[in-house]
């Protein structure tokens, strides 16, 4: 190999291994209460772990206080991001109509703060709720003809990049509109199953939650899941 495509492999294979530690997640998988992806837990009610989709470990929540606050920030740092969870959730209609069950903020420095959310209907039916704030804007991205079934295994994604905030469900693009985003705190924590001041209770079943501190196209990696 002559040496100027040897610098051009090297370059090329710097890029890619770059590339792809970028892109890499942070994954949680609960299958424990103690500790989500390395970090402590505060945890509310009963939830409990139980064998789910395909065999693994996930979480089950009641829809009544159960609810886990994890103390990290994984987009601590981040000027764009994905955020995904995959779940299940119950018929639980009229109950549990608004449910908020991923919130990332910092409770004591307030405003910004990012939600995974869905709203049942009476036709045992759900459907997407992504929201972002800071101290200048929000925007809510809802649309309640956009249903899905309850009782069945769904991935919501959550993606930010250039003033675009993006929403999809099982890797098709749902929802969008435009504000900037402001970085939350590194001193921000994740609740799980609940939003943080605890209501707004999740009542199904989360097998994983995964953020990355880059925005990509679900659709790419979907099927995989």
């Amino acid at each position: 190999m002559k040496p100027s495509s040897v610098i051009w492999f090297c370059l090329l294979s710097a890029w890619i291994v770059s590339s792809c530690a970028v892109q890499k997640p942070v994954h949680w998988s609960l299958s424990s209460t103690a500790l989500v992806g390395g970090h402590a837990t505060t945890v509310l009610g009963n939830p409990r772990t139980i064998i789910g989709k395909e065999g693994e470990q996930v979480m089950a929540f009641d829809g009544v206080d159960d609810g886990l606050l994890v103390d990290h920030n994984p987009l601590a740092g981040a000027e764009e991001f994905t955020i995904e969870v995959v779940f299940k959730p119950n018929a639980a209609w009229p109950a549990n109509v608004e449910q908020r069950f991923l919130h990332l903020e910092d409770m004591d420095s307030g405003q910004r703060r990012i939600l995974l959310e869905l709203r049942l209907n009476s036709r045992n039916q759900w459907y997407a709720d992504f929201f972002l704030r800071h101290e200048k804007a929000a925007l809510t991205l809802i649309d309640s003809t956009k249903t899905h079934p309850v009782g069945e295994w769904a991935t919501m994604t959550l993606t930010y990049k250039d003033k675009q905030l993006k929403g999809y469900v099982n890797g098709q693009l749902e929802l969008s509109g435009e504000i900037e985003y402001l970085p939350i705190p590194a001193s921000a924590n994740v609740s799980i199953g609940t939003r943080m001041d605890k209501r707004s209770w999740f009542n199904g079943e989360i097998q994983s939650v995964r953020f990355w501190k880059t925005a990509l196209q679900p659709k790419k990696y979907s099927n995989n899941l």
